[in-house]
Formats: structure tokens, sequence, C-alpha cells
């Protein structure tokens, strides 16, 4: 376990934290009862990606940032965080420039691997892949271009 404290913060969007898909998990897996989750909302932080901000406003993410965690981090002792959300790694360094003494975790691999052993088990010469998005495909678009990434972005209506 990589806290020294065993008090871990599960940082993700609103929805997330509050599913009952991540007690279920957090039960499922057995943790020593001396470990402590703790469920962070970071969905200001979610809409600094969708926005474009961390393109291109580093000091107000970084104020965003504060306001999420700071009292959360200093309250409970927190030494490490799961970066719970596919968006939030785009803000992995400036947490990291912000909180030099917290683990930030990218949880990304056990998806990937997860994902990998489906595709293996079920193999298709059309693998493919389609973003969607519930904002403005032409201006999630122009995010994307900044980081290089030229796939088509498709309206997704909730």
């Amino acid at each position: 376990m990589t806290s020294a404290t065993k008090n871990i913060g599960i940082l993700g969007t609103e929805s997330a934290i509050r599913s009952r898909g991540l007690n279920t998990f957090i039960k499922e897996k057995n943790f020593p009862k001396s470990v402590t989750f703790h469920k962070i909302n970071g969905s200001a932080l979610v809409d600094l990606v969708e926005s474009g901000l961390f393109l291109t406003d580093q000091k107000h993410c970084q104020k965003i940032i504060r306001q999420t965690l700071c009292d959360t981090i200093s309250k409970h002792s927190i030494d490490t965080i799961t970066l719970s959300s596919t968006h939030l790694l785009f803000l992995q360094p400036l947490l990291e420039g912000e909180f030099p003494t917290v683990t930030f975790i990218d949880p990304g691999h056990i998806v990937a691997k997860s994902i990998l052993d489906i595709v293996k088990d079920n193999p298709s010469k059309n693998n493919s892949l389609t973003i969607y998005t519930s904002g403005s495909p032409e201006h999630f678009q122009k995010n994307l271009s900044k980081l290089n990434i030229k796939n088509k972005i498709h309206y997704l209506s909730i």
C-alpha cells in the first residue's frame, strides 16, 4: 500500500464518488480496517479540463485545485489520492506541484489491462476510437487539437 497515513483520497466526479458501484468496489476489495477512504468531489477539476482552461490559465487552475483539495488533505492527513476520472490525468502535473507530499495515482493501467483482457478474448479487426461530448463538439475538438488528438468528436445527447 502506498499510503503511510492510511488515509486515501478518491478524487472523481460527484456522480462517481456518490455511486453505489464505488462503495461496492471498496467493500469487495476487503481493504484493512485501518485504511480510510475519503471521497472528494473533483467535478470542478474535470470542468477545468473540459473547458480547456488547464491549457490556457494555470493560475486559475491552481486556485481551483487548492479550493477543492486543501482542506480535505490537511483535515484527514491524506497522503495518497487516486485520480478516478480520465480527465484528471491532464491535471496531474498541477496537482503534484500544489501538493508535492501527496502521491497521485493513475488507476488507468488497471482499466487498460481489463480492457485488453476483454479485447484478447473477443478479437475484432474493427477496433476504433469514438469520442463523445455532451458539450460543444467544436469547442472540444479545438481543445483536443491542442493535444494533437485529431479524432472526430460526436455529440452525445443525454
